[in-house]
């Protein structure tokens, strides 16, 4: 049986898997490193939590999709929770910056600041791993029917090689004293489709994890019809498209996003496309809007077993 537990920690992805035949246990992303106030209506719980409730001491495998803080500001905490035995990154710096604090300076903007600081976060906890014997390694190429149990297999994806290299540039710059607030503002603007982009199958059923991917950057493949998919960048107005939403057709739309945003995330124009194919929405905090209520819940739960195929239904 596979068990996906999309985890409610507000603005941020943190998504648990679970093969509990062999066993075999992933997260993929942490959130941040708080979790918000979402009010009475909301159960947000931070990522380290939520193991600690299900019980989770090791992690088989940790996926950083990359290194915006909402992905990835709730590293530190994740691994005081869980050991982790291995770890995917789209960037890896060289060992001698592993432990090092970058100075962030009080002048940069907010977007800067938070890169600098999910960046400090990142190095502190690769010595931390270094130290545990956990396996830290750079995904930075395509790989098809990667095994990570006898049932469950992973494709990974990476995308605009570019943006990648220039990603590296600018990190490395950080890491020299030389970054400047124009560079770091101009990687807060194309992190995301930096990504890695994970698919998942499970006994015929197939599942998307984009990470932040805009639709445009996936869109130009031949994509195959999915069972899950979660979307990228929260719903945010560039997650779908008409094109990606027709190769995909999703039966079920996770959007992990935060019940006191108020930038149109979920965009009403996202959630029309969706409903207009048929596939069922699915927000990970209590957000309402524009004809739409969620409920609260400390993760929604999804459950794939040989027998009963995909169940659903919501963890408080």
């Amino acid at each position: 049986m596979l068990l996906l537990d999309f985890i409610n920690v507000g603005y941020g992805d943190a998504i648990l898997i679970r093969d509990t035949e062999e066993p075999f246990t992933m997260l993929v992303d942490c959130g941040d490193v708080s979790v918000g106030n979402g009010g009475p209506d909301s159960k947000r719980i931070p990522a380290s939590d939520y193991l600690r409730r299900e019980g989770i001491e090791t992690l088989d495998l940790l996926v950083l999709t990359h290194l915006h803080r909402d992905h990835s500001g709730g590293l530190a905490e994740v691994i005081s929770a869980a050991r982790v035995r291995e770890l995917w990154t789209n960037y890896l710096p060289q060992e001698s910056d592993w432990g090092r604090c970058i100075a962030v300076p009080e002048n940069f903007s907010a977007g800067s600041r938070c890169l600098l600081q999910s960046l400090n976060i990142f190095l502190d906890t690769l010595k931390t791993l270094q130290a545990q014997g956990a396996r830290l390694r750079l995904r930075s190429e395509h790989q098809a029917n990667f095994p990570l149990t006898k049932n469950l297999f992973a494709e990974l994806h990476t995308e605009a090689g570019k943006l990648r290299s220039r990603q590296e540039e600018i990190w490395s710059d950080a890491l020299d004293a030389k970054a400047d607030d124009q560079e770091l503002q101009e990687l807060d603007g194309f992190i995301n489709n930096t990504s890695l982009r994970l698919s998942l199958r499970y006994g015929g059923h197939r599942i998307e994890l984009p990470g932040d991917m805009y639709a445009a950057c996936w869109e130009t493949h031949d994509l195959p019809h999915c069972d899950i998919l979660k979307l990228p960048h929260h719903g945010h107005r560039d997650a779908l498209s008409p094109c990606l939403l027709e190769m995909l057709r999703p039966a079920h739309t996770v959007i992990s996003v935060s019940n006191t945003r108020t930038d149109m995330c979920p965009h009403p124009e996202v959630i029309q496309l969706l409903r207009q194919t048929g596939s069922q929405v699915y927000f990970t905090d209590a957000v309402r809007g524009n004809g739409w209520t969620a409920s609260a819940q400390a993760a929604l739960r999804f459950q794939i077993s040989n027998t009963q195929g995909l169940i659903f239904n919501m963890q408080h």
